[in-house]
């Protein structure tokens, strides 16, 4: 499905897939994610260039996550731009980790790299971690936009991995504040206001309550901010990935 923010920003996504953002400029089109299947990376890069009629000035990664990346394989011809952190943790991936994913021709890593942020063309690209070390957000100063990646989950459970830090999550999320958008685009979920950067603060905080012991399982489910999220087995996988990070 695609959504027009304006007549400038698309998003495609659809039932909680990972979206895909298109920047279009006076020069060319942006693309922010790739997502999981290189199949329906072709039709994006098939909408920009036919469709929109646009050429292709670079892409961005938001994390290593596959659902983000995997359709890099069809852009390898341009530049994908994505923290260094982001390529090292595509360049880990092994047979063991792909097991279970949809087969891939190719794993192609970001071409151009950076350590904490990179400017481009009025766009701003900021490692962030939390949801994951290598966690960006990407920032369209003159659209006041602010594509979050999986730091937030708008409508979904989160997917809490293993390496999710929580406290940098949290303070993530307080920090996009100051960003003047009036708009966010999450990694999953519909854009909305800066008031899902809240909701997702306050779903994390509530996790981490359960935790520690202070609030109850019970009173999780009767909040609506669980209760009405779609893919509840995220939140139970999430669960059992925080108490295995606190067993180590």
């Amino acid at each position: 499905m695609i959504q027009k923010i304006n007549d400038r920003v698309f998003v495609i996504g659809s039932e909680g897939s990972a979206n895909v953002v298109i920047v279009l400029q006076s020069k060319g089109a942006i693309i922010v994610d790739t997502s999981l299947f290189p199949e329906k990376a072709q039709k994006i890069r098939e909408f920009v260039e036919k469709a929109l009629k646009k050429d292709i000035l670079f892409l961005v990664n938001t994390h290593y996550h596959p659902d983000h990346t995997f359709g890099n394989f069809i852009f390898e011809d341009m530049q994908i731009i994505s923290s260094n952190l982001t390529r090292e943790k595509m360049m880990l991936m092994d047979e063991q980790y792909l097991k279970n994913l949809p087969t891939l021709s190719k794993l192609v890593p970001a071409s151009i790299t950076f350590e904490n942020e990179y400017w481009q063309n009025q766009v701003l690209i900021k490692r962030v971690g939390g949801h994951t070390p290598d966690s960006s957000v990407v920032y369209l100063e003159q659209e006041k936009i602010l594509i979050t990646g999986d730091l937030v989950f708008n409508g979904f459970h989160a997917e809490i991995v293993q390496d999710s830090d929580l406290e940098e999550w949290l303070n993530a999320l307080e920090n996009l504040k100051k960003y003047r958008a009036d708009w966010i685009i999450p990694g999953h979920g519909e854009f909305m206001d800066k008031g899902c950067l809240d909701q997702m603060k306050r779903y994390l905080t509530k996790i981490q309550r359960l935790l520690d012991g202070t609030i109850t399982y019970a009173e999780i489910l009767s909040d609506e901010n669980f209760s009405t999220r779609g893919f509840p087995e995220l939140f139970s996988w999430g669960l059992e990935n925080l108490m295995f990070q606190r067993t180590k």
